[in-house]
């Protein structure tokens, strides 16, 4: 997933040296604390199946809010992953959630980069949940964001294959520390995350004298992980989330099952060449396969902006 990912004016203390101390001391997962199962459904799942998507380009959509609200409407969509732009006004914000809020659509702000596991960058997380924070203290109820969504994917960068074991240590870093932050500055917002489906092929230290999966230990620290299931049929776009959705089971969290509309040059990840009727009938083919699933919390369409471009 691509956006401007921008920074934004912010209020903090202290936090560059608690990253500095961060980075000096060893990684330790420690296991969910007591009611972490049950505040990760109060939170995420609530009883709701999820229809989402992802709008990057901020300033145009709310530019054109009637538009984007619509589009939303007419698609059975309630929950909206909205990039945080400083340069969009604050009352833009509050219009938008709070007429999506009215048409019971939920928004959570949305932001990250690959880079943002390094250390020098890591702040920039810090930054988001900070903004949001003085964001909903400043409005209405109904026009604040319901909770924050990270999208970080190291590996797309040159450095993931150079030390990937490296890479997989910041990037574990990077999720507990934003979920950590989470918990003592905006304990009632949803932290959410973007994941691959392929996790599970990493072992990591399980933090109680284990070890366990990536996947495992990243959906276990997250309220709400959104799979990126990015394949264009519905019996492979289940087959790829087959661990991770036991996973989650396991751990009483969760998930959201995503595809791509994007066009791409691997024809096989993207609903692109499909076109939006064929995607829906898979969407509704991939409920109905896993409507059994306590963990599985609907389905997420990347973008907002390709999939209104998409032919029927």
């Amino acid at each position: 997933m691509k956006g401007n990912h921008l920074l934004f004016r912010f209020r903090f203390v202290g936090k560059v040296a608690l990253l500095c101390l961060a980075f000096t001391q060893p990684l330790v997962s420690l296991p969910p604390p007591a009611g972490t199962v049950d505040r990760a459904y109060a939170l995420a799942a609530g009883g709701r199946s999820y229809t989402a998507t992802w709008i990057w380009n901020t300033g145009m959509a709310l530019k054109n809010k009637e538009g984007s609200l619509q589009f939303l409407r007419q698609n059975g969509v309630n929950l909206v992953f909205l990039q945080v732009d400083p340069d969009v006004p604050a009352s833009d914000y509050s219009s938008f959630i709070g007429e999506a809020s009215a048409r019971g659509i939920e928004v959570h702000a949305l932001g990250g980069a690959p880079d943002w596991i390094l250390s020098a960058n890591q702040i920039k997380m810090y930054k988001l949940i900070d903004w949001v924070k003085t964001y909903n203290g400043t409005v209405a109820a109904a026009e604040q964001f319901k909770g924050i969504h990270l999208d970080v994917e190291p590996f797309v960068m040159r450095a993931w294959y150079a030390d990937t074991d490296a890479m997989l240590g910041l990037w574990r870093d990077t999720v507990s520390g934003f979920v950590e932050e989470m918990r003592a500055e905006t304990p009632h917002l949803i932290a959410g995350a973007d994941l691959p489906v392929w996790l599970e092929q990493f072992s990591v230290p399980d933090g109680r004298g284990g070890r366990t999966t990536l996947s495992e230990w990243m959906i276990r620290q997250l309220d709400q992980t959104t799979l990126m299931a990015y394949r264009d049929n519905a019996s492979d776009i289940v087959s790829s989330i087959k661990t991770e959705l036991g996973e989650a089971e396991r751990n009483g969290k969760p998930v959201i099952i995503a595809v791509e509309t994007v066009p791409s040059s691997e024809g096989f990840i993207t609903f692109y060449g499909k076109g939006r009727s064929q995607m829906m009938r898979e969407l509704g083919t991939v409920s109905e396969m896993l409507e059994s699933s306590g963990s599985y919390a609907g389905i997420a369409i990347h973008d907002y902006e390709s999939w209104a471009r998409l032919r029927e």
